[in-house]
């Protein structure tokens, strides 16, 4: 049955296959154009905003955090999601221990904000890790030529992560800090 967006509405038993796919798959397999994308991220961010109270952290990843930055590791965010939604959720789950935030609109790819991001904080290509939850985060680390860790706790499975080829899989945050302190 389409929404008032015209774009189908799926049942909850769909989530596992559409975590799967790409974000181009999502957005065929749901009907939604590419011109009517606009229209559709402004009313998911809205839905955002009202349900960020309730997104939890996944369980470790703070003490996780603590340890990279007790080991002298930057840590920051980029994300085409809202500052306002970033920040809320941080707050809400104790984990404003990062360095930087910084938000875009990824347009022209999310490769092009990693590489913008790199630029003004002067960051050498051979130094981040960027870590994603989704295949387009990985795939824009690759073109941008920085190293990347796929979370499977986030948007896209396992599975899904590992037909992008990331540089590394993790199922838990203890596995992340791992990771980066010993390849450094």
């Amino acid at each position: 049955m389409p929404s008032s967006y015209g774009y189908r509405k799926i049942p909850l038993s769909d989530l596992p296959k559409l975590r799967e796919k790409k974000p181009s798959e999502v957005l065929k397999h749901l009907g939604i154009s590419i011109f009517k994308l606009p229209i559709v991220v402004r009313k998911i961010r809205f839905e955002m905003n009202k349900e960020i109270v309730h997104l939890q952290a996944a369980v470790g990843i703070r003490d996780a955090l603590v340890n990279l930055r007790e080991n002298g590791c930057v840590l920051g965010i980029l994300t085409t999601n809202s500052r306002e939604n970033v920040m809320e959720f941080l707050k809400n789950n104790d984990l404003q221990l990062f360095d930087f935030v910084y938000t875009g609109r990824a347009m022209y790819g999310k490769s092009r904000l990693l590489k913008k991001l790199m630029k003004e904080k002067t960051i050498p290509h051979k130094d981040p890790i960027y870590v994603g939850d989704e295949i387009r985060d990985i795939e824009a680390a690759k073109k941008a030529g920085v190293r990347v860790i796929g979370v499977s706790w986030g948007y896209n499975t396992r599975t899904a992560l590992q037909k992008a080829n990331p540089d590394y899989i993790v199922e838990k945050p203890e596995e992340l800090q791992d990771i980066i302190l010993n390849n450094s």
